[in-house]
């Protein structure tokens, strides 16, 4: 079995500084005042009534609804659940839907968002009773709709699991116990791997809340599919990631001193001791990668094992005895596929030569190509000169092209850090991908900003990009890039940077479908037997953002723009962003009066 490798890097945000670097103040404009922009968000919820595509509709609602809750809040919540009612009627004509980041096979899969728990999370940050309201009927209808339609779809329930979750973990910032709600709600429906991605995020704010959950979900799915109790593995002691060997390798990011309980480490490992002595030989349904529940619990213990030892050293002999006993009930090619699963948390060191010297004996084409790929991603300190001569022996030209632009956008990024700024450049001049190469040019430019008062070198990298963003085809990845240079040549030119802000909305004009849902620069290897991807956050790169940052340095230049979008959606999100800052109160005056309580 030819193993794939997916090297996800998950929303580095490294973006364009605009908070530190724009204005606070509102901008001034005789258009800019609370009352106008009030009315011009009431505009925009009737505006809605006229899009064609509910979920464009949605968005645009529920960022109104937002804007007016501190001032008018009956208005506010009726639009929420005009919203509510609109997602409501969506899922039962679209049901689930999810997408592939390529048309690759080993691409990854993401699911869209659901709308109903859509709304649920933006509604619960302005009021957590209603929200919990409407997700209490949510639940009662799902069960209600289950018992009389039984679905044959296994995900149906984790793939509820995981959306309760997904607005617990965007509540715990403002709402815990709220947060807390939705989260033992999720424990009616089977475990998902957002469950430690929940706890570690409550654990950063209130460890002990964390704790008292975990108990409810260790209590809950002690019993359950051994592919659902091995996400409780990884919480209690603190670990990036599931002991087990899942169907989706996921690192979780602990918060920063972490001390894993005890008490919750022993109550995972006897719940887990007390299930091997249930093994057996019969050889079961394989849970995921053609593992067993026998096999999964061995690889547990296996991961566990120092752990163990050094926490509970009471336990360590029982752990022991229960690893022999579970690897003599595997057949001989269950065991391979665990001890592979082992293998893989530390392969065999070998050099960058050795790795190169083993892939030219190769003689398919495609195993030898996805053996340098995987020598140049896992390269250190080599030479420039020298990864660069192994990427020129790839037969495949997509990979040759793709793994060039993934090296040097790495590469980039290390001079930036290390303030090399003139190799920066030279390095991200190799990278082909315009979207790509504008993210490197726009931290570049950002930080010769930043660190010198000359803006000659800025302004000759923004002039690059702008030229190549002139010259390549009408596309998303050409307005991206062209509502980024908008802001950052604001800084140095305002009239440049509106001018550049027009001609990213008419290459928008020219897109029969403008999607704006993703907001990262994707970068992807893709050969026949592996895929490599990654992704870095670019909020600048979004045209709300991009207004919003730009409205406050031109706020009649940026509005006008933003009313010539043809695109529905982006002409109320848009100026919607622009008008928000109208909308703050001034220091020292009064806020106005809130509609209710």
């Amino acid at each position: 079995m030819i193993r794939v490798s997916l090297l996800v890097s998950l929303l580095v945000c490294i973006a364009l500084n605009t908070q530190a670097q724009t204005p606070k103040k509102p901008p001034t404009s005789q258009l800019c005042t609370r009352n106008i922009a009030l009315d011009n968000t009431k505009q925009q919820i009737l505006f809605t009534r006229t899009f064609d595509q509910v979920v464009a509709r949605i968005a645009v609602l529920l960022r109104s609804a937002d804007l007016l809750w501190p001032y008018e809040q009956d208005k506010a919540l009726a639009t929420y659940m005009e919203a509510f009612d609109l997602a409501t009627q969506n899922f039962k004509e679209q049901g689930d839907q999810v997408r592939r980041s390529s048309d690759n096979q080993f691409a990854a899969r993401i699911a869209l968002p659901d709308q109903r728990y859509k709304v649920i999370t933006a509604l619960a940050k302005r009021d957590p009773a209603a929200a919990r309201k409407l997700s209490d009927q949510r639940l009662k209808d799902e069960a209600r709709e289950t018992a009389d339609k039984p679905t044959t779809d296994p995900n149906a329930g984790r793939n509820t699991a995981g959306k309760l979750l997904t607005v617990a973990i965007g509540l715990i910032a403002t709402d815990q116990t709220a947060a807390i709600k939705f989260a033992e709600a999720s424990l009616r429906y089977p475990a998902s791997l957002n469950l430690a991605v929940f706890l570690y995020g409550l654990a950063k704010v209130n460890q002990r809340a964390a704790d008292e959950v975990y108990l409810m979900a260790l209590k809950t799915y002690k019993m359950a599919p051994m592919d659902q109790f091995l996400y409780l593995s990884a919480y209690p002691f603190g670990n990036t990631g599931d002991a087990g060997d899942m169907p989706s390798r996921t690192f979780y990011r602990v918060p920063e001193g972490f001390v894993g309980n005890s008490g919750l480490q022993r109550g995972f490992l006897e719940s887990l001791l007390t299930r091997t002595q249930n093994a057996s030989d019969v050889p079961g349904q394989p849970t995921s990668r053609g593992l067993t529940d026998t096999g999964q619990m061995w690889i547990a213990l296996t991961r566990l094992e120092k752990q163990i030892q050094t926490n509970h050293p009471d336990l360590a002999d029982a752990a022991s005895q229960a690893k022999d006993k579970l690897y003599s009930l595997l057949n001989p090619t269950m065991q391979n596929t665990a001890m592979s699963a082992i293998s893989r948390d530390n392969p065999p060191k070998r050099s960058f030569d050795e790795q190169i010297e083993a892939a030219e004996k190769l003689t398919d084409p495609d195993r030898r190509d996805q053996a340098y790929t995987f020598a140049v991603l896992g390269s250190k300190n080599e030479p420039v000169e020298r990864i660069v001569s192994v990427i020129e022996k790839i037969s495949d030209a997509n990979i040759r092209n793709s793994l060039t632009n993934w090296f040097f956008f790495f590469r980039t990024q290390s001079l930036i850090e290390e303030k090399q700024l003139d190799e920066a450049r030279k390095s991200a001049s190799k990278v082909a991908e315009l979207d790509q190469r504008t993210y490197l040019f726009t931290r570049i430019a950002e930080k010769w900003l930043s660190e010198s008062e000359d803006q000659t070198q800025a302004r000759e990298m923004l002039n690059e990009i702008a030229d190549a963003a002139g010259k390549a085809p009408k596309t998303i990845v050409t307005a991206r890039a062209l509502l980024a240079l908008a802001y950052l040549y604001a800084k140095i030119d305002v009239n440049r940077g509106i001018e550049e802000l027009g001609n990213a909305v008419r290459t928008i004009n020219a897109l029969e479908s403008p999607d704006f849902g993703n907001e990262f620069v994707m970068l992807k290897i893709e050969g026949k037997t592996f895929g490599s991807f990654g992704s870095y956050s670019t909020p600048g790169f979004n045209p709300e953002n991009a207004f919003r940052e730009m409205g406050k340095i031109d706020f009649d230049g940026t509005l006008t723009h933003a009313t010539t979008f043809a695109d529905k959606s982006l002409r109320g999100l848009t100026t919607l962003a622009v008008i928000e800052p109208c909308l703050e109160v001034a220091p020292g005056a009064k806020p106005p009066k809130k509609a209710r309580p």
